[in-house]
């Protein structure tokens, strides 16, 4: 009995040192073991965007203008005019007048027999009849004043070109008393000019304001050569 225990504890010795062995081979063949990262570790934190800027306060609306008071004249500020038609009596349509067609305006006169200041004088083409017009503060020569009130207006066809010089023959008609601000005002050609007559100063002609002949009102400019 002693004789067979030797050899089956020599076999069961080798067979532990066999596996052993293995054991250690197969430790030595794995990868080492990572330990897993903590969530906080995982991934860096990313800052939340900032806040976008308020809009700047919206501005408040301008104050609105001011309204013109009831009743005013209408100045030259305010686009104060007289619009119509300058018309072409029947009687006088048949003589075909030629020249060039000019329109005054003149503060009425407390002189019957003489004009009154020069307020506003346009050149407009003598072709074709009724023909509109407009007269504003934009036609006055000098600027004395608004382009307001009461006027006298008159469209002379003259011949010769020269709104100093009243020829025989010109075609001519007046309104005595037209308000700023009007409009559809009709103004008739039906007058022939009778004789020649100057309104420039230094000769004969006709009563002029303040009542001298050949001379302007007291306190009026000198009228630039080209105006009535």
């Amino acid at each position: 009995m002693s004789n067979l225990r030797v050899p089956v504890l020599a076999v069961a010795a080798a067979a532990m040192s066999v596996l052993v062995a293995c054991s250690k081979k197969d430790d030595a063949g794995a990868p080492a073991s990572v330990p897993p990262l903590s969530q906080r570790e995982s991934a860096p934190a990313i800052p939340p965007p900032p806040p976008a800027p308020a809009p700047p306060p919206a501005l408040p609306p301008p104050p609105p203008p001011p309204a013109a008071p009831e009743g005013a004249a209408p100045s030259a500020a305010a686009g104060g005019s007289i619009t119509g038609k300058i018309e072409l009596a029947s009687a006088l349509a048949k003589k075909k007048p030629e020249g060039t067609l000019f329109l005054v305006a003149r503060r009425p006169s407390d002189n019957p027999s003489a004009r009154g200041t020069l307020v506003a004088v346009k050149k407009l083409p003598a072709t074709k009849f009724p023909l509109p017009f407009e007269l504003s503060a934009a036609d006055m020569p000098f600027q004395q004043g608004a382009f307001e009130g009461d006027m006298v207006l008159t469209a002379r066809i003259d011949q010769d070109g020269d709104p100093l010089s009243h020829q025989k023959g010109d075609v001519f008609g007046s309104l005595p008393k037209v308000r700023v601000g009007s409009k559809n005002v009709r103004l008739t050609l039906d007058q022939l000019q009778k004789e020649d007559e100057s309104l420039a100063g230094g000769g004969p002609g006709p009563m002029m304001g303040g009542g001298r002949p050949g001379m302007m009102p007291p306190g009026h400019p000198g009228m630039p050569p080209g105006h009535p």
